[in-house]
Parts: C-alpha cells; structure tokens; sequence
C-alpha cells in the first residue's frame, strides 16, 4: 500500500524569510472586478520570491543563468518519483547542542544503507518542526564540509534538507562551488521528514514553471510502500 507524505513547508503571513534584499511574503485579496459581472475571489501574492518556502534549485543560481541550465530546462520525468533516500539524522540533534551536520554522521549511516549514484538524498535533523518558529533561519543547523564532500561523492542527483540554511552563516564552510559544479539539485527546506519512518522512498518535486529562473517555489511529495 502506498502512503504519501507532503514534506513541503507552508507560505504564509509573517513567515520566515532571508534578509534583504529578499522580500517578505503578503497575500492580500484581489480588489472586485469591474469587468466581471459576478463577485470573484481570488489572492495576490505580493513578495513571492524565487526561494519562498520549499524551493528547488540548480546550479545557475551559483554560476548567473547564462552559465547553467534553469528550471524549465529539467524534464518534469526526472523529477518524478525518483530514488530518494532519507538519511535520519534526528537522535544526532536530541538534547545537545548540535548544530552541525558531519562526516561521522553520515558516514555511520550511509555504511549500512548504500545510496546509488543518481539518486536523492534528503537529510532529517527534525528541525522540519521548527518552521514556524521565528528561531527557524537564523538557528538552522549547517553542514560541516567534510560531510557535505562526503555527500557530493555519493554523486546524488539531487540534495535536500528539513533545515534552511546549509552553509555557517557566521564562518562559511566553503562548499558551494564544489556542491554545484557537481550539477546536483538543491532542495529545501523541507518539512515531516522525521515522521517518516522509512530510509527508502520515491521522490516527486513539482517546481513552479516559470521560464528564465534557476529556482522556484515547488510542491514536494514522498511516497512509500507500506505493508499491507
């Protein structure tokens, strides 16, 4: 039996946001139509940007869009249903201190569950939880970079976390371009990863079709099988 789980974070009033020059999210209703006969309802989404909420990225957002492949460049096949492998970190983050993700980590799970080159890799630290907290940007964890070099030579096809920012804000990691010249997806943040209870699933990410952009906004969903 196949269950779904959406992991991706709502958009809404007042939510988390990067710092400007990003700006911050607003619906508003749409004022009355007077060229419509009837009342109609619909909303503006004053402040949507390109890395609103859950979003999936490609490597032009490190490198301008004239050197990399854009969003409406990925076929929509490739992004659905995909091999993706969750790998839980949570108990690494329960009652401590910990705000970094490293090699040992992911080294002690990935020996016991091999992930095959091309396919997803979602991280779980829990921190999903947090996304309406207002603590959820700017205490995210990070990613250590002999972890996320570990990560980059598992040559997955996509990366995705529950937590929002992947580099130290205050002492860079150094990463990224190594991250994108490896032509991997970025997906985040996500959420209800640690309620999944499986290190296997399939991966569905629908970004926003929106011509001339290295990221949207998107809907995430994992599916996985579940005796019946």
């Amino acid at each position: 039996m196949k269950k779904i789980i959406d992991i991706t974070g709502p958009i809404y009033d007042g939510m988390w946001n990067y710092d400007p020059p990003f700006p911050k999210f607003q619906m508003k209703p749409l004022p009355e139509v007077p060229w419509v006969k009837d009342r109609v309802y619909c909303e503006i989404f004053n402040g949507l940007h390109s890395q609103t909420g859950t979003y999936l990225e490609t490597p032009a957002h490190f490198f301008g869009n004239d050197k990399s492949y854009l969003i409406t460049d990925i076929e929509p096949e490739s992004l659905y249903e995909m091999d993706c492998f969750i790998i839980h970190l949570e108990k690494c983050f329960e009652g401590t201190e910990q705000k970094s993700i490293t090699y040992k980590m992911l080294k002690d799970v990935l020996e016991k569950y091999p992930v095959p080159v091309g396919s997803g890799i979602l991280l779980s630290t829990g921190w999903g939880e947090a996304w309406r907290e207002r603590t959820f940007l700017d205490q995210s964890p990070y990613i250590k970079k002999d972890a996320m070099d570990y990560l980059i030579s598992k040559k997955p096809y996509l990366l995705g976390s529950d937590f929002p920012r992947w580099d130290n804000i205050n002492k860079s990691e150094g990463f990224f371009r190594d991250f994108y010249e490896a032509d991997i997806l970025m997906l985040a943040p996500c959420i209800n990863l640690h309620k999944i209870d499986h290190y296997f699933c399939k991966l569905t990410v629908l970004p926003l079709k929106i011509p001339g952009t290295c990221c949207t906004p998107c809907r995430a969903v994992v599916v996985i099988e579940e005796k019946s």
